[in-house]
């Protein structure tokens, strides 16, 4: 009789492997953000701030709404926040220069992300806004929740 044993599939931001964002430094996914939208007038942007006393490391990476995994390279469009500093990645660059992205992590679509760093201190925030229009005509917040956690409303 011959078994086989079925490979694990990877389902998106819950189970896909993290990457390594810095050489000999822990990843850990600090945050998951569902509701993640880049069109050609909308993009997502993602604002850390370190609150850290050391540099960290931070990633995002985005899950298509199918599933599966990564979409995008978290390594090589992630960015050093500075002690008490902060950052901001986005899906793509926004017309308006007053968001101030940093680092473009490329997408198009519409899914999930997931917020990886290096320090577990570390506070963010995401909101999708208008990318043809300066100044920005639309932005909208997006709930951040705890890895794989969210706490139900009151």
């Amino acid at each position: 009789m011959l078994t086989l044993a079925a490979a694990p599939a990877f389902a998106g931001v819950a189970d896909s492997p993290l990457p390594v964002l810095q050489a000999g430094e822990t990843t850990f996914h600090l945050y998951s953000v569902p509701g993640v939208i880049a069109t050609a007038c909308f993009g997502t942007y993602f604002t850390c701030s370190s609150m850290d006393m050391v540099p960290v490391q931070v990633g995002v990476e985005l899950f298509f709404s199918i599933g599966g995994g990564a979409a995008n390279d978290a390594v090589t469009t992630s960015l050093s926040v500075v002690p008490g500093g902060a950052v901001t990645l986005g899906t793509s660059t926004p017309a308006d220069p007053g968001i101030g992205m940093q680092s473009s992590v490329g997408f198009l679509g519409r899914g999930t992300a997931r917020i990886l760093a290096t320090s577990k201190k570390l506070a963010c925030t995401a909101f999708i806004a208008d990318r043809c229009n300066n100044p920005v005509t639309f932005m909208n917040h997006l709930t951040i929740i705890a890895k794989t956690k969210q706490k139900a409303a009151n």
